[in-house]
């Protein structure tokens, strides 16, 4: 099936074009901000970039209850495994992260935020919540459950776009 072309759309396909165009743009526009806002911040607290990604991946993870292994965090950040054993040992030289060995399995260990990490985390995200709070509080519980279904799609979608076509898919080229 071939994708309507922009001329043959209804009055209501037009609205909800311009409606997605909309959405992306703000998207795009938030991604933007937080890489901006993360650069900022990484450059204020003598951190790089990937630091600060790094700290932001492994204090994801830990507050969803699943805790990074090296690997793990390697896939998130797209860097090869020595680049991120060298960006750990860093982390955890300066006090930002600790190893932990893995209950589960005890060749591999897991990524932990350290005491100096969660100051800094605490002092990026404790602000970043109040600016969060703020912007959502005119929002009803509905509202903000039908925004959360939204970006987890989004997410998801993108997500999936990142890791390309699956073989013979030829689609998405």
């Amino acid at each position: 099936m071939r994708p309507m072309d922009p001329v043959e759309r209804s009055p209501q396909e037009h609205g909800r074009a311009a409606l997605i165009a909309a959405i992306v743009g703000e998207l795009q526009g938030l991604s933007l901000s937080s890489d901006r806002i993360g650069a900022a911040f990484a450059a204020r607290h003598d951190l790089h970039q990937t630091d600060f990604r790094a700290l932001t991946a492994i204090t994801r993870a830990e507050r969803l209850g699943d805790p990074l292994t090296g690997r793990r965090l390697a896939d998130a950040l797209q860097l090869s495994q020595a680049a991120v054993s060298y960006l750990v040992d860093r982390l955890a030289a300066s006090g930002h992260v600790w190893r932990e060995p893995d209950p589960r399995d005890r060749r591999q260990t897991l990524l932990r935020i350290g005491a100096r990490g969660r100051e800094v985390a605490g002092s990026f995200f404790g602000p970043l919540a109040v600016t969060h709070e703020a912007a959502l509080a005119p929002y009803s519980a509905a509202d903000l459950e039908l925004c959360l279904r939204f970006l987890a799609d989004v997410n998801g979608a993108l997500t999936a776009f990142g890791e390309g076509p699956s073989p013979g898919d030829t689609s998405v080229i």
